[in-house]
């Protein structure tokens, strides 16, 4: 399959809206890779699909010297402008492609990515990519929303109103355990997992609708394909899906966001 075209659409769409904001209610994933992770000072990393570039500065934070490659340019300018606001201007930010990296062979002692990486659609070349540029030795770390999580659940139902393209491998084989050491092959060793969750905390269903309605891509790309009464039932049946989060006590939505963390050695 010639994933080209896939790849300028999934450009654009994170490109929408306004994905920072829904990445500042990240950090306990991120801070909970980074713990996995256990990074050193002086370690060469590299934040893959690095959106906004939470993770990398995390890890920058850390005293690694971090690359950060993101596919979207709108993206990278609101990251290099966040890295800059914390005095971290060394970071070497680059636009690129998690399938095709422009990075030498055995380059980094750890890659990290935070689910950016697991909308790449062609997840072999992910996995090879990821290979290629771990040193011996190195590890990798990445973060994943799980199939029967609750992004899962949100996928799931955006996928009944506008399916996604025919032959394209669902991007939460990544919070797979069977499907992560499938893909990861003999090229890594020493495969473990972490699970977590990342809550997403809302006063109503509308409100939890509201913010991934106007700043998450996907979303803002889904309802940017339906009109009218097909639009009303998608926004209704996402609401009905998020009203099973209410809590009992206070009537608030706590809408669980459960993940998985892989960490693997390069053999």
């Amino acid at each position: 399959m010639d994933y080209t075209e896939l790849k300028k659409k999934h450009r654009a769409t994170w490109a929408l809206g306004n994905y920072d904001r829904l990445a500042q209610g990240l950090t306990i994933s991120t801070d909970q890779t980074l713990r996995v992770a256990r990074i050193r000072p002086g370690e060469r990393v590299l934040d893959l699909a690095t959106g906004t570039g939470i993770t990398a500065i995390a890890a920058r934070e850390r005293g690694a010297r971090v690359t950060a490659v993101d596919l979207t340019p709108e993206l990278l300018e609101v990251a290099r402008a966040k890295a800059q606001a914390e005095g971290y201007d060394d970071i070497d930010f680059r636009e690129g492609d998690a399938e095709a990296l422009s990075l030498p062979d055995a380059s980094f002692d750890v890659v990290l990515s935070t689910c950016g990486h697991m909308f790449a659609p062609d997840q072999p070349r992910v996995a090879a990519e990821l290979a290629r540029v771990t040193r011996p030795g190195g590890r990798v770390v990445f973060l994943a929303w799980t199939p029967e999580g609750g992004l899962g659940g949100w996928f799931r139902i955006t996928n009944q109103h506008v399916p996604p393209p025919p032959g394209v491998a669902s991007p939460f084989n990544w919070g797979n355990p069977d499907k992560v050491r499938e893909l990861l092959g003999d090229a890594f060793k020493n495969i473990g997992f972490t699970s977590g969750d990342c809550p997403q905390f809302g006063a109503s269903p509308e409100d939890i609708w509201e913010l991934f309605s106007t700043c998450y891509g996907p979303t803002l790309r889904a309802i940017a394909a339906l009109q009218g009464d097909a639009l009303e039932a998608f926004r209704r049946e996402m609401l009905a899906y998020l009203n099973g989060y209410r809590a009992t006590a206070d009537g608030k939505v706590r809408w669980g966001r459960e993940y998985l963390i892989t960490r693997a050695l390069r053999s």
